[in-house]
């Protein structure tokens, strides 16, 4: 019985191709956007390759698939690498163009009586290590791209950046500059700083992202004076609005440009979503083992389900995404990697009436050094 499926396969080869094409075309929308289908070019031999196992019933499992580089794995790597490339592609469709072979392969090899269960099985599993392929090798390649994206674009902007900088710093060493310009100047260095912030966050969200935690210079602080010095930034941008509410100063272990960069997102998120002229409220407050600093706005209140996809690169609520803010999706990213390092905690209320706060709870003391050997 498994000469003859075999047999049956290398027969239907060219029906298989064409059937697969033509679906893919009908079912897959970005097959379309595309001059060739990359699977169609190696589909023959990866066919000829299911045809010998069929021969010899050599089911593809957990031992056979680790130990040689199957014809079903080159395919499927190809397969995702092409895909990787294509501007359109998503990794739904990568997979379901190996759903739709495998419709396509059972629907012509029973045309004529059914197959084996044998044989179901090892085209499966033939299908299912191809696919695994194919799916990690598109999602390789994607990563990579993005983070040579990343480094790219965050090097390139570091140069003018430094040397606007510098060049605002310059001006307002000058005592002979007018008030106004004196206040323009200072603008100029708060919106640079922002500038810089973003892009360093922009490289430690990639970061958080592939694992790495945040490593941040920790030492004895108080955070008062860094909240003042955020908020006096914030007012240069965006106005007198903001109230900073504090009961005794509070100091810890800490890594207070971690920190500093954790208060800017939140501030600016809190901008973003927050009803036009309503105050922003910054609290800092003393608790049982550590600090406790939120960040309220007045505005649309976050359902509770997105709540847990916030944090997440590159990812915005939905109410973010219906509005017409604009954003990278980091921010909040970042702010999860702060707390993570400092082994604190991230949460959020947000309630239809109250409005929404996000508060980082924060021990007296963070992580002690790495010893390195």
């Amino acid at each position: 019985m498994s000469g003859i499926s075999s047999s049956r396969l290398k027969d239907k080869k060219e029906k298989i191709l064409t059937l697969w094409v033509e679906r893919c075309l009908q079912e897959v929308a970005s097959a379309g956007t595309t001059a060739t289908l990359s699977l169609r070019n190696s589909l023959p031999s990866y066919l000829e390759h299911l045809s010998e196992c069929l021969a010899t019933n050599c089911r593809m499992d957990f031992k056979s698939i680790f130990a040689r580089e199957t014809e079903a794995t080159r395919v499927g790597k190809k397969h995702g690498a092409e895909r990787a490339n294509s501007k359109s592609y998503e990794l739904t469709e990568v997979i379901f163009e190996y759903h739709i072979l495998r419709e396509v392969i059972f629907q012509v090899l029973e045309n004529e009586g059914p197959l084996a269960p044998i044989q179901r099985d090892i085209i499966l599993d033939s299908l299912e290590q191809a696919v695994n392929d194919a799916a990690v090798e598109f999602s390789e390649i994607h990563t990579d791209v993005q983070q040579k994206f990343v480094n790219t674009l965050t090097h390139d902007l570091k140069t003018p950046i430094t040397s606007a900088k510098i060049n605002a710093d310059l001006l307002l060493r000058r005592t002979d500059l007018p008030a106004s310009a004196v206040t323009a100047a200072k603008r100029i260095c708060g919106s640079l700083n922002r500038l810089a912030s973003m892009i360093h966050d922009l490289l430690d969200a990639s970061r958080i992202r592939a694992g790495e935690e945040l490593n941040l210079t920790f030492a004895d602080c108080e955070l008062d004076g860094m909240v003042r010095e955020v908020l006096e930034e914030m007012t240069f941008a965006h106005g007198d609005r903001f109230i900073f509410k504090s009961n005794e100063v509070i100091r810890g272990h800490w890594g207070i440009d971690g920190l500093r960069r954790a208060l800017e997102n939140l501030i600016g998120n809190a901008v973003k979503y927050s009803t036009p002229e309503t105050p922003i409220t910054v609290f800092l407050q003393r608790e049982k083992t550590g600090m406790e600093l939120s960040v309220h706005n007045i505005g649309k209140p976050i359902a509770e389900s997105e709540i847990p996809l916030l944090f997440q690169r590159f990812r915005r609520s939905k109410s973010a995404q219906e509005g017409s803010t604009t954003g990278w999706g980091l921010g909040l990213t970042l702010v999860k990697g702060v707390v993570d390092a400092h082994h604190g905690k991230v949460r959020v209320e947000s309630l239809d009436g109250k409005g929404t706060s996000f508060i980082l709870e924060i021990p007296f003391r963070g992580p002690e050094p790495r010893l390195t050997q």
